[in-house]
């Protein structure tokens, strides 16, 4: 293992969390964020009062209502999340040269080389914390540890406020006793076929053998195995504060789990991206999809362009976009909603005019004729078939 240098910061229940810092009066009642449209909608995000009543994300907003017919239902108020985001990236941005921002209260940093500058790395996360609360009265779980796994795991051991460290060599013994749900890629099936041979505990399932492992996991199982052990390799992604990326956010109007309803949502919204980023005559070579589920779990997946190759019209990139869908559908539970995002932008490899006369071929001419018609009638003049099936 590596110095515990990555510092990972959870603000739960982000979207409820930001509106009670907007709205301090929202503290004094139960309280949850809902699109409050479909014969299915869900809350989106509870409060912390309303989770104390036994309101969770997931739950049908018709359900907590019965259960507690004072609760306060308020809209996804986009700018004020992006408010939040903007000073998040701010605060950390002064801390480390790599940062993974997310979306959603999700944070990395790299703290690598910076205790010259700031001192040990526990102290910066102290410092880090306190400056959300302060400069935006947002409360967090925070966490250091030698890798992104054992960070993460350690804010959902101390949320939805705390602090844990978690030093170089003591990854084993930290994760041992943890519930093995905390484990990314452990949802209800998974669990339950764990929970079935002995399996609770994190440590539980490090001790298993490859042969034991495959038996009743499989493959896939070798990986989560590993995790158990504290073993990862991802690097932070550096994605600043300033780094150009564009953005789809998509809530669903009632959770769904049918395979072409979720590939018609994902195809649009990565065709509206695609659109916004050739208009600023950009191409991008990497695109990210977080899916987001009715029981508050959420699962990522990436797709990058091989052999520096750059992604510009919708064909390639819709194509991405599923593909990354698919890799990070891995759990059989309904999804509420996705963010979508391209990464890794440059000037497109064509002359900037997207409708230059140059630009020859078929396809070609098809998507210049197709950005024509939406920058002259809106985004929404021309949606891909699979989205009109499927009323997305």
């Amino acid at each position: 293992m590596g110095e515990a240098s990555i510092i990972h910061i959870n603000i739960i229940d982000y979207p409820a969390a930001i509106a009670q810092a907007h709205d301090p009066s929202l503290a004094r009642r139960p309280f949850v964020i809902a699109a409050e449209r479909g014969e299915r909608a869900i809350v989106l995000s509870p409060s912390q009062q309303a989770r104390t009543e036994g309101i969770v994300r997931g739950m049908s907003l018709a359900s907590a209502r019965r259960q507690l017919p004072s609760l306060t239902v308020l809209a996804p108020d986009p700018r004020l999340t992006d408010r939040a985001d903007q000073g998040l990236q701010k605060i950390i941005d002064a801390y480390s040269p790599t940062i993974q921002g997310e979306r959603g209260g999700h944070l990395y940093l790299d703290m690598s080389g910076t205790s010259r500058l700031f001192g040990p790395v526990v102290d910066s996360a102290l410092r880090i914390r306190r400056q959300i609360r302060d400069t935006l009265g947002l409360e967090g779980a925070v966490a250091v540890g030698s890798n992104k796994l054992v960070a993460k795991i350690g804010t959902r051991t101390v949320r939805p406020y705390g602090l844990a460290e978690i030093r170089s060599g003591e990854e084993a013994a930290f994760l041992a006793d943890q519930s093995i749900d905390l484990l990314n890629g452990v949802g209800s099936v998974t669990k339950g076929l764990l929970t079935a041979v002995g399996i609770t505990k994190i440590g539980d399932l490090a001790r298993l053998t490859d042969e034991e492992v495959l038996a009743f996991l499989g493959t896939r199982g070798l990986r989560l195995r590993d995790s158990a052990r504290g073993l990862d390799n991802e690097a932070v992604a550096q994605l600043r504060a300033n780094e150009r990326c564009i953005r789809r956010s998509v809530d669903f109007n009632e959770p769904i789990i049918a395979a072409d309803a979720i590939k018609g949502a994902v195809v649009s919204a990565a065709s509206d991206a695609a659109h916004q980023m050739r208009c600023s005559a950009l191409g991008c070579s990497r695109l990210t999809i977080t899916l987001r589920y009715s029981d508050g779990k959420e699962s990522t997946a990436s797709c990058t362009a091989v052999d520096t190759q750059q992604w510009v019209d919708d064909g390639p990139i819709e194509s991405a976009a599923w593909l990354a869908a698919q890799r990070a559908h891995i759990r059989r539970v309904r999804l509420v909603g996705f963010l979508l995002t391209l990464t890794r932008l440059s000037g497109v490899l064509y002359p900037a005019d997207l409708f230059d006369s140059a630009r020859t071929g078929r396809q070609q001419a098809v998507q210049r004729t197709v950005d024509l018609l939406k920058g002259r009638y809106g985004p929404t003049v021309l949606q891909h078939a699979s989205a009109l099936a499927h009323g997305h």
